[in-house]
């Protein structure tokens, strides 16, 4: 198994903030207007740098109405025109799910700005004003800005829902890592993760038809849940996307 690019890439205090913003993040729907300049210019500057190989993340405009479809019982955003597009390179690989790890990052980045957010895979793409490279993919959209009513937790499985044996058992820094993931959004909500554990080894699988996106999500949570225990992730095979390798040190 191949080590994924996400290693090293995050510093010690990056990791720290954005673990910390994983419990306070919401998708907010409805929003009180944009970012503040202050707050648009650290979003910027994190984009630049929270990029994986093979992803972008392109901070734009869109007007209210223009960009995001309507859903049956599903409350329409509004209230900002802020967004974010994340972009991938099809030919590099795994860019889809780095995508994913990428965006979330922002999000957390966000989170920690105290903005709200709310990722967004059914969108008009007449409505994003994104130039796309030869290859490139146009993956999602994440709405940004100041929050307004709402944006509370939506419900969550049971840990023991997403973990094929009792995560009870774990070692605390697997358990911390499974509990992360469980709390991470998912496409309406679906939670499609498999958590297993073995040895010093926790692996991260998909239920058939999951998308790339919440792969990259939960492995993002997934790694911050570990704190600061060394570790390293390795791309898996088959349904198994991702194994978190912890080293114990006495």
């Amino acid at each position: 198994m191949d080590a994924c690019a996400v290693n090293g890439f995050f510093a010690p205090a990056q990791r720290e903030r954005y673990l910390a913003a994983i419990s306070r993040r919401r998708s907010v729907r409805a929003y009180q207007g944009g970012p503040a300049v202050d707050q648009l210019s650290a979003l910027n500057y994190a984009a630049a740098r929270l990029a994986l190989p093979g992803v972008r993340l392109v901070l734009a405009e869109a007007e209210e109405g223009a960009l995001y479809r309507h859903l049956p019982f599903v409350e329409a955003i509004h209230g900002t025109r802020r967004y974010a597009a994340v972009i991938s390179d099809e030919s590099v690989p795994h860019s889809d799910i780095l995508a994913g790890i990428s965006g979330e990052a922002l999000v957390l980045e966000a989170t920690a700005l105290g903005l709200g957010s709310c990722w967004v895979a059914a969108f008009k793409k007449s409505g994003a004003d994104i130039a796309l490279e030869e290859g490139e993919k146009l993956r999602a959209v994440i709405a940004l800005g100041a929050p307004g009513e709402g944006g509370r937790p939506r419900k969550r499985k049971k840990l023991t829902e997403i973990c094929s044996s009792d995560p009870a058992s774990w070692p605390l820094w697997a358990y911390n890592a499974a509990e992360c993931v469980r709390i991470a959004p998912s496409a309406v909500n679906l939670q499609p993760w498999r958590l297993s554990f073995a040895g010093r080894t926790l692996m991260l699988s998909c239920t058939r038809g999951s998308a790339p996106l919440d792969m990259g999500i939960a492995a993002l949570h997934m790694t911050l849940g570990v704190g600061d225990k060394p570790h390293v992730l390795r791309w898996g095979e088959g349904k198994e996307i991702i194994s978190l390798i912890a080293e114990d040190r006495l």
